[in-house]
């Protein structure tokens, strides 16, 4: 028969229970230390304590076991292993003593029995948390955009334009005589003849017509000096044509071709907050947290997400080509980065066509001058996946993943912010829509405008205290990130995984035990780092 010489300590205020959703990474000694820091009562003097038995009858007073939430006991005699337990019902035999019913801690009793193994991990928290970096899809409900900040993206467009004729015919003996028909690279067959001022373009008009081709006149448009790429002080040549005299004009060179108006020097940062709040999880700066649409304002809208980029910074490049009503291209030149790699061209949108003139001549030809740009908006099959601008509609979803029966306290909280409905708006394929681009002209809105758009400040705290609590969903074989934070680890294992397996030489965990510790992390678990702190969840969880 053995000593009796097996310890037993009660103590209170552990911040521990039979749920495991909150756990401690304490080793042993430091766990028998805890509970000697609130120990209530102890003793050294008992017969064998048997862990599978479930109660102990003690010489302590009922008041004190009262006073408990939790236990150790060792038996020297055959082993120094120390086993912790939850006090679970406490039943009063006499005043000097106490039946303590009682359930191993399985996880605290053989933390330092196993070491953990890659195996899918569902959830936890990063250990490095770069922008960008983390950007798998979470599932969670982010409401409506709102403006954060919105520009013209470029403001060039729009000043100094010049009025732009197209004509198939000009007498040899006109000043207006060029061999030039190449634009952008592309044969014309017409001339294209420059005008300041609308006064000398008319008198060009009614010149065709005196000489008997107004019908040669094929287009009449607005053209923006940039584009154009004349020098508007100098070059500028007087002539007449039939009965009008004093017509100041230029023929357009051959030099208007494809102009590059911007080179990769269009910067669009990206905000430091979500309407005004700062997110500690940088996982919220990104898409669809955050992200960055451009319209060209007659019915095309691209959106991008900043994580896109190189150095997590849109740079965006603006070209232009000569031809009725002009061609302009605006696109992220440092777009969809991989292994040094950069593009972006197919990602760019078309700007608004500048307006088309009419004039006296054929009813036919001004009729289809005046509406073949205005018919039919371009249509843009840009490789996003929605657009930002235009209404904002409620569409009901199922969120991916489900945590409902989980007893780790994950499965309620991820219902109150998995995704509801998921903010739809008008989508940048368009197609048959009227190109208001005359509109746009009017009230000077030939460049595209920006907007950077985020989540309302209401959710970004919502999904940032989601994150904060439960981390990134990983959805990754690795090995799982039991330390890194300051203060707490999350960590969630798929439900058919193991996170580790039994190392110890002297003593190995049993099988039971083992299971029930798989299982702890299959429902999720969050491995506090100080005992002081299991709870705080206002703590600045860094990561260490």
């Amino acid at each position: 028969m053995g000593l009796q010489n097996s310890k037993i300590i009660i103590c209170k205020n552990i911040k521990l229970d039979k749920s495991y959703k909150d756990v401690l990474d304490y080793p042993e000694s430091q766990m028998v230390q805890l509970c000697q820091n609130n120990a209530v009562a102890s003793a050294n003097n008992y017969s064998f304590i048997r862990g599978e038995r479930g109660y102990i009858k003690t010489s302590f007073s009922y008041n004190d076991a009262l006073k408990c939430n939790y236990m150790a006991f060792q038996n020297p005699d055959y082993s120094n292993k120390w086993f912790f337990a939850f006090i679970d019902d406490v039943i009063y035999d006499n005043d000097g003593t106490a039946r303590i019913r009682y359930t191993i801690d399985e996880f605290s009793t053989w933390f330092d029995y196993w070491n953990p193994e890659p195996c899918f991990v569902e959830r936890e928290h990063v250990n490095d948390d770069t922008f960008g970096l983390h950007t798998y899809p979470e599932g969670l409900e982010y409401g409506e955009y709102v403006i954060n900040a919105t520009g013209d993206v470029e403001t060039n467009l729009q000043t100094t334009e010049l009025i732009c004729i197209g004509t198939s015919w000009l007498p040899d003996n006109t000043p207006f005589a060029t061999p030039n028909r190449v634009y952008a690279g592309v044969f014309s067959g017409v001339y294209y003849i420059l005008f300041k001022f609308t006064e000398s373009a008319a008198k060009f008009v009614q010149g065709m017509a005196d000489v008997g081709h107004a019908n040669d006149i094929v287009n009449l448009f607005m053209i923006p000096l940039s584009i154009a790429n004349v020098d508007y002080d100098d070059g500028w040549s007087s002539g007449g044509l039939g009965n009008q005299t004093g017509i100041n004009f230029r023929v357009l060179p051959n030099s208007a071709g494809v102009i590059t108006l911007r080179d990769a020097d269009i910067t669009l940062a990206r905000p430091q907050t979500l309407n005004g709040y700062v997110p500690k999880n940088n996982k919220l700066f990104c898409y669809p947290y955050n992200v960055l649409a451009i319209s060209n304002n007659v019915g095309t809208q691209a959106e991008y997400r900043y994580e896109d980029f190189i150095n997590n910074t849109p740079v965006f490049s603006l070209v232009a080509a000569v031809s009725p009503s002009c061609s302009v291209w605006l696109y992220p030149n440092n777009y969809k980065k991989n292994n040094g790699v950069k593009g972006g061209y197919n990602w760019g949108i078309p700007v608004a066509k500048y307006p088309q003139g009419s004039w006296n001549g054929d009813m036919y030809t001004n009729w289809m001058t005046q509406n073949g740009v205005n018919i039919f908006g371009t249509r843009i099959d840009a490789p996003t996946s929605h657009a930002i601008m235009g209404s904002l509609q409620a569409l009901t979803g199922a969120a991916t993943g489900s945590y409902e029966s989980i007893g780790s306290g994950i499965g309620a909280m991820f219902g109150a912010v998995t995704e509801q409905y998921r903010a739809s708006m008008i989508p940048n394929q368009i197609g048959g829509q009227v190109n208001s681009g005359d509109v746009c002209y009017a009230f000077n809105k030939m460049s595209p405008t920006y907007y950077k758009m985020t989540i309302r400040d209401e959710y970004a705290r919502i999904i940032d205290d989601w994150f904060t609590r439960f981390g990134y969903k990983i959805n990754r074989v690795k090995l799982p990130n039991q330390t890194g934070r300051t203060y707490w680890n999350y960590v969630k294992i798929g439900s058919g995984e193991s996170i580790g397996y039994s190392t110890n030489t002297e003593r190995s965990v049993p099988a039971a035990s083992m299971e029930i510790i798989n299982t702890i992390y299959r429902n999720g678990t969050t491995i506090w780092h100080l005992h002081a702190n299991i709870g705080n969840y206002s703590l600045n969880n860094t990561i260490a």
